[in-house]
């Protein structure tokens, strides 16, 4: 039996396909300003975080760890979702490039 594989695998190029054509319903600058916001928020969680954990505080820290979810939610179409498609295709690509030449 010969199995055919894919020579590749481009996620993160069909994640930009779908998202630009999800997000042409917004304008420009709201989606720039939502990841400036969720960025701000992440760094403002970690300094937060850093901060706390100078002071020997740290016992109330469910408001940081929100922030940095929601903040983390505004950039994850845009920065997030490709990065982890990216490692993922990696993975996958490595994977095939090892498994076709044994079944080849």
């Amino acid at each position: 039996m010969i199995i055919h594989t894919a020579a590749q695998v481009d996620l993160t190029g069909a994640w930009s396909t779908f998202w630009s054509t999800v997000s042409s319903a917004f304008s420009g600058p709201l989606k720039v300003v939502l990841i400036v916001v969720g960025v701000g928020l992440i760094a403002f969680s970690i300094l937060k975080f850093i901060w706390d954990k100078r002071r020997g505080g740290g016992a109330r820290q469910s408001p940081i760890w929100w922030t940095l979810a929601i903040g983390g939610l505004l950039i994850a179409p845009d920065v997030l979702i490709p990065v982890v498609l990216s490692i993922l295709e990696w993975v996958i690509n490595l994977a095939l490039k090892i498994v076709a030449p044994v079944f080849g």
